[in-house]
């Protein structure tokens, strides 16, 4: 007969804290485990903490200056029960990943996708030609969307500092104030930013990465926020407003050429650049896929970030 006690739930335990656990025995410490997860130090010993927090017990010593870790009486036996099994478990996910996988959903804000990712995807083909790429064009929800299991990888300027994500980094650019050249007639040197204060803005909508560097830098050199007067979703819409003459912007200085004829622009060299990162769910770190198509975004997009080719304006 059940009591109530016996329909509580236990402790949910993520099957990344018990691969970690796992992999540190395995490799004798937490820095050739890292090395294995691609992780840092400090994940791998955060993940395998929190492990212990639903175990209940430590299951590890690591005594300072001690370069192998040591398995607890409860540590070796959690590792003696699920050895085998989790090996198994692992192996056939790793099958599944690396060798039935057709498709790679790829998360990317519309700027990245636009000017960036033809050439991802026409370089990527050439290694994987048999495997499909799914792009979504997004910014603010691409760690929901990782962490709900609805993206693969992903490359955005968000750092998501999630234990079940991996981000490494493959660039950096500079922002650009850009604006309508006709605003310049007559003019013989250049705008200070100053002269933006009373001006409206164009800009990304709430919570985008840019929009949020931009605002926060405009704000203090104003001293007061910039004067919003549109907000749209992406790069794109966003420079054909300001050659609209509806106001002017804060985009990635890749975006608009520098001889544009319709739009000026003003590097912001002072504004801390903005760093692109590629993200990946950790269990697929090492599926084959995803580290080439890692490969062939840093091959890409790494060394164009900030000397980008001036393009033909349209």
């Amino acid at each position: 007969m059940r009591t109530a006690a016996d329909s509580v739930p236990g402790p949910k335990i993520d099957i990344t804290l018990l691969q970690t656990f796992h992999v540190v025995v395995k490799q004798g410490s937490f820095s050739a485990a890292s090395r294995v997860l691609n992780l840092s130090y400090q994940s791998v010993a955060n993940q395998v903490r929190r492990l212990e927090q639903l175990y209940g017990a430590a299951l590890v010593h690591t005594d300072r200056g001690a370069r192998r870790v040591a398995l607890t009486p409860q540590g070796k036996a959690l590792h003696a029960t699920l050895s085998i099994e989790l090996d198994n478990i692992l192996s056939r996910i790793a099958l599944l990943l690396h060798d039935q996988r057709s498709v790679l959903r790829v998360g990317v804000p519309q700027a990245l996708f636009h000017t960036f990712f033809p050439r991802v995807l026409a370089a990527f083909k050439d290694h994987a030609p048999s495997m499909r790429l799914a792009f979504l064009e997004r910014d603010t929800t691409l760690e929901r969307m990782m962490l709900d299991g609805e993206l693969d990888a992903a490359v955005s300027e968000r750092f998501f500092d999630q234990e079940t994500i991996t981000q490494q980094a493959i660039g950096d650019y500079h922002l650009s104030l850009i604006f309508p050249r006709a605003w310049q007639a007559g003019a013989v040197e250049e705008p200070s930013i100053q002269a933006f204060a009373s001006r409206e803005m164009i800009t990304y909508e709430t919570g985008q990465a840019v929009r949020v560097r931009a605002v926060d830098h405009l704000a203090g050199v104003f001293g007061h926020p910039p004067r919003i007067g549109v907000t749209a979703s992406g790069s794109t819409s966003i420079v054909q407003l300001v050659m609209a003459g509806l106001g002017y912007a804060v985009v990635p200085r890749w975006m608009v050429p520098t001889e544009h004829p319709d739009i000026a622009q003003l590097v912001l060299r002072e504004v801390k650049p903005m760093r692109v990162y590629f993200a990946s769910t950790t269990l697929l770190a090492s599926n084959t896929f995803v580290q080439q198509f890692h490969r062939t975004c840093c091959e890409v997009i790494g060394p164009a970030m900030d000397t980008l080719p001036e393009a033909e304006p349209k």
